[in-house]
């Protein structure tokens, strides 16, 4: 307002640049301020082309852009590759990109200072390598790289994408941290096909052809080897045990490939100081959940097993209650920890049974068990 006068702006955007009217009231008077906006408007740089092989463009702005040597790039770009081209890209936090031939990636969000440092990209189709840089030490969830058929969430880590044929491959060359795609953590020195799932170790094959196919210096004549599209896979799931071997299991209780392993039957032993029994449960390595739990007490005056025991395994954490035998108003519940080994899973902890009727007592001590 400006002596009681209705203020009307008008903001016209004229090609390259910004018109700005004001209109005070029914005064004659109009303002036309004109700014170049060429600056404003473009994206803003996060990176740039540090190697590269003819054939590279990015679309910005609905435009394409060919990219060489020290070419900046932009943090809503999306980068593409012809069947010759090949690019390796430094982003501002030290994140290196390596992009194979016939590749597509588009940068959703690049932001490498504040207090939520953030990358994350969406891949179409082709081959890519990530080497990630200081976003992950800033903000450990902050790195996301996205496939049709994964949600690849990195904590610091080299590793690759392949995309093609309706299938994802996910190839996890060093890691000191952690790289979860769709829920399942993936080991160092494993890879992981989508949407089956299917964990195995990753081959010497396997290191030279993703290191090949980003490559963009040819060492010998006939180049370096090309990693083809990923073949549709079809039959079950394949080497999954192996590969899940030393790793938590509760960190592998989310995610479609890992819901295939279906149900683990776990049994071991009950050590008191005085008495040795028995216990055994199902457990669903998809949701954790545990069921089906039963106890034999070693003490012979407690004969009845303790059925209907479930719990939950969350994290390496074991928890299983609701064990009872009512005849002889017997309660067990245990508590300890899970993991996966080379053979399977294991679980150690405490465990308790009460007597309330017609002797009272409670019996405590250790159990120790895994899976068959």
């Amino acid at each position: 307002m400006d002596n009681g006068r209705q203020v009307n702006t008008n903001i016209q955007l004229c090609g390259g640049r910004i018109m700005i009217r004001y209109a005070l009231g029914r005064g004659a008077m109009a303002l036309c301020l004109i700014l170049l906006v060429a600056s404003a408007c473009a994206a803003k740089d996060v990176g740039q082309v540090i190697s590269f092989k003819a054939g590279v463009t990015a679309q910005r702005g609905g435009q394409p852009v060919a990219l060489g040597m020290k070419s900046p790039v932009g943090e809503h770009d999306v980068l593409t590759t012809d069947a010759t081209g090949r690019a390796q890209i430094l982003f501002d936090d030290d994140t290196t990109v390596a992009l194979g031939s016939n590749t597509s990636l588009s940068l959703e969000t690049v932001v490498a200072e504040g207090a939520n440092p953030a990358f994350k990209a969406r891949m179409g189709q082709g081959v890519a390598r990530f080497i990630t840089g200081k976003i992950v030490e800033k903000n450990p969830d902050g790195f996301t790289v996205v496939t049709p058929d994964a949600t690849v969430g990195i904590r610091g880590t080299i590793f690759a994408v392949q995309v093609g044929n309706g299938i994802t491959i996910v190839y996890v060359t060093n890691t000191t941290k952690e790289v979860f795609v769709n829920g399942i953590l993936v080991p160092s020195g494993y890879k992981i096909t989508l949407p089956q799932g299917t964990l195995t170790p990753l081959t010497p094959a396997d290191m030279n052809l993703v290191a090949g196919s980003v490559a963009t210096r040819e060492s010998g004549s006939a180049g370096p080897a090309q990693l083809a599209p990923p073949s549709p896979v079809t039959g079950g799931v394949a080497g999954v045990p192996t590969a899940l071997a030393q790793t938590q299991f509760g960190q592998q209780t989310l995610g479609e490939g890992f819901r295939q392993l279906g149900n683990a039957s776990v049994s071991g032993a009950l050590n008191s100081d005085v008495f040795t029994g028995s216990f055994s449960f199902q457990v669903n390595l998809a949701s954790g959940a545990v069921s089906n739990g039963t106890m034999q007490s070693g003490n012979s005056d407690w004969y009845n097993p303790l059925t209907g025991g479930t719990g939950s395994i969350s994290g390496s954490s074991l928890n299983v209650t609701g064990f009872t035998e009512p005849q002889m108003s017997l309660t067990g519940s245990m508590s300890g920890t899970a993991s996966r080994t080379g053979s399977g899973l294991s679980v150690s902890g405490n465990y308790q049974i009460t007597a309330g009727y017609p002797s009272t007592g409670t019996e405590t001590g250790t159990f120790s068990g895994s899976s068959r």
